[in-house]
């Protein structure tokens, strides 16, 4: 069934329902960044397959929003249908609720699945749609009749993360979030996001790829924890454990009966922006609730690693460095013997390095492989139908990232497989500016990713040239490898604090052309304590070689150098107890000191 077909039967399912408008996002009831195949119902009725988007179908027309990283994908992927991109954040470009406000009539009604969206993305559109008297109706699900052969839901055996990677156990975790309650004079606090939950009970599994958490929700009181899960996938030993840390397991479904009745008078802490709008609505329905919109408890205590999480992380960045020097004595002996080699070769490349480091739990994320013209996109993805072959010229991006026992990694180089242009050269040499800009920063105590971001951008700027998404983002420990709450972006206003992990990834995106992006992981660690303030700086913690054959020397100053080889030595010192023969022997040559 092609993608016209599918948007004419729902355009029937519409007027049966009786409503002018259609909103399918990408989310999942737990508003996860990454969601398993039976949510990527935005996909499937559009054709577009970026993890960020947003499908709007009208009784006549359709579109679909989406961000600067998936422009290319978009634009190529929605060619051959009725549905127009518009592309979020460029100048005159209408949001979905503007577009909405403008084509919809006073009294019209749009259609949501409540489950879909976050309590404050509804509380924003029902207000704004108020305005031209436009209604929603919040309890539509039109797609599971519809989708025909819809993927079940994958529910895999869930396992405990041993506190000797954690550092804490969930009792103990447990006790730190209570103890914030009670500042806060807060009664329960309700999750669905499932990073947090996953946290703070310190258990794991694999029901969404790439992301090592399990499907559940959960409610904590000062004196009672639950965890809503299908129980039949728990192990003895993790049912146990959890009791044992005073944990009551409930059924998954059981959330909606004990929201509906919490009797006594209750502060419920809700964060807005992760809590879905179906669960948010049975607690505004119960009198003895007081709702409180308040900063994440979880979020915010997980975003701040402990020592044991950064010494585990840093251990895992060694492996992951490890894995990839393997892969790169692989990737050139196998071009060194003109064998042939696409894009799509290289994503089983990585994923077998990394499996043989010990304690791999897998991918981070779906790695990015986009060799000359297919690095423009920022989130392009190879697939066996659709990738290029490898030559000796040009550029290769490489971006991906693995989940360890020790902690998630996430690693961007760009390679030079031969001859480049002038300009690739100069794109690559501003990119690595812009990165070393970054890594290099030395900041006051409540700067933000607002604050820094400039940092990265300059060098870039001052060319002319920028590229559309932020500069960085949080990384969860073991859990998803975008953590929020701080990032590198403009309008980001959370701020660092050591401990905080966030990637520098500044990049050049020239469409038809090639793209150019260099990511390392940094730690948020103490510098100076002043009459004048607390200052931070910044750790690496990904250790592996960057690249220096595109670099025109030329643009670089002295720091710029003292810089690279400073990180080169210590990425050798990290790397070459671990490895030998041919991987040391490259080791060694990739990470010489630059002498002008």
């Amino acid at each position: 069934m092609n993608i016209e077909n599918k948007l004419e039967r729902l355009r029937q399912a519409m007027k049966q329902s009786e409503i002018n408008a259609y909103i399918i996002p990408s989310s999942d009831p737990h508003m996860s960044e990454y969601v398993s195949e039976h949510w990527k119902s935005r996909a499937y009725f559009s054709g577009f397959t970026g993890s960020a988007g947003t499908l709007v179908i009208t009784e006549t027309e359709s579109g679909l929003w989406t961000d600067g990283r998936y422009y290319i994908q978009a634009e190529k992927q929605l060619e051959d249908s009725e549905i127009k991109l518009y592309r979020m954040g460029e100048k005159g470009v209408l949001s979905y609720i503007e577009y909405l406000m403008r084509h919809l009539k006073k009294s019209e009604v749009v259609g949501i699945d409540g489950r879909l969206f976050s309590a404050s993305t509804m509380q924003a559109m029902k207000g704004n749609l108020r305005k031209k008297g436009i209604k929603v109706k919040a309890g539509l699900d039109l797609v599971s009749p519809l989708w025909e052969d819809r993927p079940k839901e994958v529910l895999t055996e869930v396992y405990l993360h041993d506190t000797r990677f954690t550092g804490l156990s969930c009792k103990e975790k447990l006790t730190q979030v209570r103890e914030i309650m009670v500042k806060r004079e807060l009664d329960g606090y309700v999750l669905n996001e499932l990073a947090s939950i996953a946290w703070l009970f310190n258990i794991r599994a694999s029901d969404i790829a790439y992301n090592p958490m399990a499907v559940a929700y959960a409610y904590i009181t000062r004196e009672k924890a639950y965890l809503y899960i299908d129980g039949s996938r728990l192990p003895i030993d993790v049912s146990m454990a959890l009791k044992l840390h005073g944990v009551e397991i409930k059924k998954y479904e059981e959330i909606d009966q004990m929201l509906k009745e919490i009797h006594q008078p209750a502060k419920v802490l809700c964060n807005t922006q992760v809590l879905n709008y179906h669960l948010y609505q049975l607690l505004d329905k119960n009198l003895s609730v007081k709702i409180v919109e308040d900063s994440d408890i979880i979020m915010d205590l997980k975003a701040v690693k402990n020592e044991v999480e950064i010494k585990s992380i840093k251990e895992a960045h060694i492996k992951d460095g490890c894995a990839l020097t393997y892969f790169m004595v692989e990737l050139e002996k196998q071009l060194a013997n003109n064998q042939s080699l696409s894009e799509y070769d290289l994503l089983s490349m990585l994923t077998c390095a990394r499996a043989a480091q010990e304690n791999n739990k897998g991918e981070s994320f779906s790695s990015i492989v986009g060799y000359k013209e297919n690095a423009a996109m920022m989130h392009y993805a190879p697939t066996k139908e659709n990738h290029k072959i490898l030559e000796k010229e040009g550029l290769l991006l490489i971006d991906s990232g693995g989940q360890y026992l020790e902690g998630t990694t996430d690693i961007t180089r760009t390679i030079a497989l031969g001859p480049i242009t002038d300009e690739e050269r100069l794109h690559y040499t501003l990119v690595l500016k812009s990165h070393i800009n970054m890594a290099k920063a030395i900041f006051m105590e409540g700067c933000t990713g607002a604050n820094l971001d400039i940092l990265a951008r300059g060098p870039i700027w001052a060319y002319g040239l920028d590229y559309k998404c932020g500069t960085g983002h949080g990384v969860g420990f073991m859990l998803g490898v975008h953590e929020g709450p701080q990032s590198l972006r403009m309008s980001n206003h959370v701020p660092f604090k050591k401990g905080m992990l966030i990637t520098d990834e500044p990049g050049i995106y020239i469409q038809g052309s090639h793209g150019v992006r260099i990511e390392n992981i940094l730690l948020v660690t103490d510098y100076l304590d002043t009459p004048d303030g607390k200052f931070y700086q910044f750790e690496n913690v990904t250790y592996f070689p960057i690249d220096l054959t595109p670099v025109d020397f030329t643009l670089l100053n002295a720091d710029e150098i003292n810089w690279l080889n400073d990180y080169h030595e210590m990425v050798y010192n990290k790397l070459a107890p671990r490895l030998e023969g041919e991987a040391l022997k490259w080791l060694k040559e990739h990470t010489q000191s630059i002498i002008l």
